[in-house]
């Protein structure tokens, strides 16, 4: 019989329309079934009782909402809330609705005989609202870090900052350990005192086609994140000028929810939402990650692009977290963004970024979590 974890992960890890925490979700449970460890999946939000979708199973009590910036009653509300609350946004966003309470008792529920993983803020978040012991947590990033660059400003007057970093301290310091997605991330928070440490990332390799790639970027993200936004600005706006400077002919392939509005632009040649990501990658020789400012956690879209064999220009902080001997393109501002995706166009050549995929063992993540969960390695 094999051991038994109980995962808590944000949403149902199929979901791909919701983000980057099912990627990386998707990839844990992966990695924990490569090492022989069973798992019974809570998410914070998702069908309500048992369910099962796209080759997942898993138990959810109902809707908690992820996403609240077009809610404008539902945030009136966790303002209001957030007067008489020392709770920040990023949980008053969770706890203020009914269906949290639900979530709560659910976890209790589940939780029982079980070391218990969790899997990003919410499910942290979770997990200590319903007193049950964690015995390892993977941060995706540090929350403090964004809301430092991007918290808007009314959040910002009701003292966010200050509150979610009081917040995300004491509630890092409840897991018996902490891993980090990012290298860096880890050695910030060992800087908190936290013996944080980074997580091997499990890969998961696409079949490439060995056809040539053809002349396009890509750019893949819902266009309405903060940084995304910001980076959207850039390509759109001082790379895509320095390339028709250089009269660089390559067109933009962008991808995800918000991005047809860009449809318009005289060098995007394709926009808006993709059902399936790997019919993406196989429209776009380069992928750009533009990441200006504050750095946390890592780049999904990044390692993706390298699942599919595809290159990444990312700035050097993205290329530390993840791996600094990676194969990545690095370019920290639009002006080395630009001059990189001119010689990507001019010589088609880069690292072989298939052969670094491959050097990461899906089984060494997943003993990783064991050992932190009192298993042995490779449980059975």
């Amino acid at each position: 019989m094999s051991a038994e974890v109980c995962v808590v992960t944000a949403y149902p890890p199929g979901r791909k329309e919701l983000g980057g925490g099912g990627w990386v979700d998707r990839r844990l449970l992966a990695a924990l079934e490569a090492s022989g460890t069973s798992v019974d999946l809570v998410t914070v939000t998702g069908p309500e009782g048992r369910w099962t979708e796209n080759g997942y199973s898993g138990s959810s009590a109902g809707s908690v909402p992820l996403e609240m910036r077009a809610d404008k009653l539902g945030l009136a509300r966790v303002a209001a809330g957030m007067l008489y609350s020392a709770e920040p946004y990023l949980a008053r966003k969770f706890t203020v609705f009914g269906g949290w309470r639900q979530a709560v008792e659910l976890l209790r529920a589940r939780a029982v005989g079980k070391p218990v993983l969790t899997s990003g803020w919410p499910a942290l978040l979770l997990a200590d609202a319903a007193g049950v012991p964690v015995a390892a947590h993977i941060a995706h990033n540090v929350e403090s870090v964004i809301a430092e660059e991007h918290s808007p400003g009314p959040l910002r007057l009701l003292g966010e900052r200050v509150r979610l970093r009081r917040a995300e301290r004491r509630l890092l310091g409840v897991p018996r350990a902490v891993f980090a997605l990012s290298r860096t991330d880890a050695a910030e928070l060992r800087t908190w005192g936290l013996p944080a440490q980074a997580l091997p990332l499990p890969l998961l390799p696409k079949q490439v086609d060995a056809t040539e790639r053809p002349n396009t970027v890509g750019f893949i993200g819902k266009a309405s994140w903060p940084p995304n936004a910001s980076a959207l600005q850039a390509l759109l706006g001082p790379v895509h000028e320095a390339l028709s400077a250089r009269e660089v002919p390559v067109g933009y392939v962008l991808a995800g929810r918000g991005t047809e509005e860009f449809a318009g632009h005289q060098r995007v040649v394709s926009s808006g939402w993709v059902q399936d990501e790997a019919e993406f990658y196989t429209r776009v020789g380069l992928v750009v990650v533009p990441r200006f400012g504050a750095s946390t956690g890592i780049s999904v879209k990044m390692i993706e692009a390298a699942e599919h064999g595809v290159p990444a220009v990312v700035s050097r902080a993205l290329a530390e977290a993840v791996d600094p001997e990676g194969p990545w393109i690095t370019a920290d501002d639009p002006l080395g963004i630009a001059e990189a995706i001119a010689k990507w166009s001019q010589v088609r050549d880069c690292a072989d970024v298939r052969a670094w995929v491959g050097a990461q063992d899906l089984a060494v993540s997943g003993d990783t979590l064991n050992r932190a969960l009192a298993f042995p390695a490779s449980a059975q």
